[in-house]
């Protein structure tokens, strides 16, 4: 069987991110350990693919413009590790039960639910249903949902009145931590949220590592993955999971993360093509 440790790894970065501190970090370790890499710009919203060589293994960092492109195209490998379908809502609700945060959300399109007779001030716990990031999930008023409708009615971004998003009342979430699993392993993690309010730093309880390694062992959407991990008064829950190529990385560890990502690369088998 051909094995990626044949063939070289190269990284491809999107160097007109809005988080340019992640992007430099990353560039400077992928230097110091000698990696090759190239800077890719990529405009807003543009469907082209990059035009990146698809000979040895790929890996692409940038914005969710960038993945969709990437993902869609297919003709790097890995390119991103990202299946629409395994990190929808839906998927993770079914891999994580009751362990998934909102697990009991309701599905709806946004101009279905913006219809309905509710109350203006009645608020609710909104993101979308996929990991496409058509808009940061929040919590918001229903009279400000509703704005929503005029707006996006002629709108020709990723947002539309046919997205589908998740909907739930909002609860309280103590701290909030983010987690790269790398082949079922925690490889860096950080607490990025307190009490709602950002707040980053390196110190991560065990007790979350261990619970993100067992939930990436119950259900991982893609080999490499992010998995945030919230606490709230019933114990610790899975927030969400995103694409490890369009992430933040808060305070990871980065020459972790490029290392192990490497390191899967060579010894994950090549996929044909």
């Amino acid at each position: 069987m051909v094995r990626r440790a044949m063939r070289p790894i190269r990284w491809a970065v999107q160097t007109n991110l809005g988080s340019a501190d992640d992007v430099a970090k990353l560039t400077a370790f992928l230097e110091r350990l000698g990696l090759p890499w190239v800077p890719l710009k990529v405009i807003p919203f543009d469907d082209t693919p990059p035009d990146v060589p698809a000979d040895g293994a790929v890996v692409f960092y940038g914005s969710t413009t960038l993945m969709r492109n990437v993902a869609r195209d297919g003709r790097w490998d890995p390119g991103v590790f990202f299946d629409e379908a395994r990190f929808a809502f839906e998927a993770l609700r079914d891999g994580y039960g009751p362990a998934l945060l909102n697990a009991a959300s309701e599905v709806v399109a946004v101009g279905e639910f913006v219809s309905r007779d509710l109350d203006p001030e009645a608020e609710f716990f909104v993101r979308p249903a996929g990991d496409l990031k058509e808009f940061q999930g929040a919590v918001h008023s229903f009279g400000e949902l509703r704005g929503w409708r005029d707006g996006l009615s002629s709108s020709n971004g990723p947002l539309g009145l046919d997205t589908r998003i998740q909907v739930a009342p909002p609860l309280a979430i103590t701290t909030e931590w983010r987690t790269v699993v790398v082949d079922g392993r925690v490889v860096a993690s950080s607490q990025y949220r307190s009490h709602g309010r950002l707040k980053v730093t390196g110190e991560v309880p065990p007790a979350v590592t261990a619970f993100a390694e067992e939930m990436a062992a119950r259900y991982a959407p893609a080999p490499v993955f992010v998995l945030d991990v919230g606490e709230v008064e019933e114990g610790l829950r899975v927030v969400e999971t995103n694409c490890f190529n369009s992430a933040g990385f808060y305070w990871c560890d980065l020459h972790a993360i490029v290392r192990a990502v490497n390191a899967y690369l060579r010894r994950a088998p090549a996929v044909p093509g």
